[in-house]
């Protein structure tokens, strides 16, 4: 009994493995059962069970031949100038997000200073009122160095510091220009937040 037992087992298993493998053989074959379709170097679409190799750097679709779905699509190798444009996107997009954030900070700079635009005006007033006084003391200071000059003071190094301080005053205007634009743009600023906000 045992001995039959046994042998009707081994037949059971034999038939589940021979099961299994034929299964697997099938998979195998299955997965070789593929169709491969892609335009080639005239425009025309091609169907094959193998693909060249110069088709692949196209693009090409994997075909169920018995279905006719499209199973896999492998999109074109990007060329040199694609990858450039998409460096360049993303360069640009990283560059916007970075003055996205600068522009956040600003805000936060500006509302945190000024409580309002008459605040942010007085800020300004005397900020630019300082600097037309030191604008001022340097012009008396010219032309008390000119006037030294055309009274007959003809040391070479008193001529130099003269023109340096022409150059400062110069300097010192533009400084000067460049804080008022950026109190403008301060102000338009706080005025856009707080009519958002």
């Amino acid at each position: 009994m045992q001995v039959r037992h046994r042998a009707i087992l081994a037949g059971l298993a034999l038939t589940l493995l021979s099961g299994l493998a034929l299964q697997a053989a099938q998979q195998v074959a299955g997965a070789a059962d593929v169709t491969y379709r892609w335009v080639n170097g005239d425009g025309n679409l091609q169907f094959s069970d193998t693909l060249p190799s110069g088709a692949a750097a196209n693009g090409y679709q994997v075909i169920d031949p018995h279905t006719g779905a499209v199973v896999r699509e492998v999109a074109p190798r990007k060329t040199a100038e694609e990858k450039a444009r998409e460096a360049a996107a993303r360069e640009a997009a990283e560059r916007a997000e970075r003055e996205a954030r600068a522009q956040a900070e600003r805000d936060r700079i500006l509302l945190s200073l000024y409580s309002s635009e008459a605040d942010l005006k007085q800020a300004r007033d005397q900020r630019l009122e300082r600097m037309d006084a030191r604008i001022a003391q340097m012009e008396g200071s010219i032309q008390r160095m000119q006037a030294n000059i055309d009274a007959g003071h003809d040391d070479p190094g008193y001529a130099r510091d003269l023109e340096r301080m022409k150059q400062a005053v110069i300097e010192v205007r533009a400084e000067r220009e460049a804080l008022a634009e950026e109190f403008e743009a301060d102000l338009k600023r706080l005025r856009e937040l707080r009519s958002n906000g």
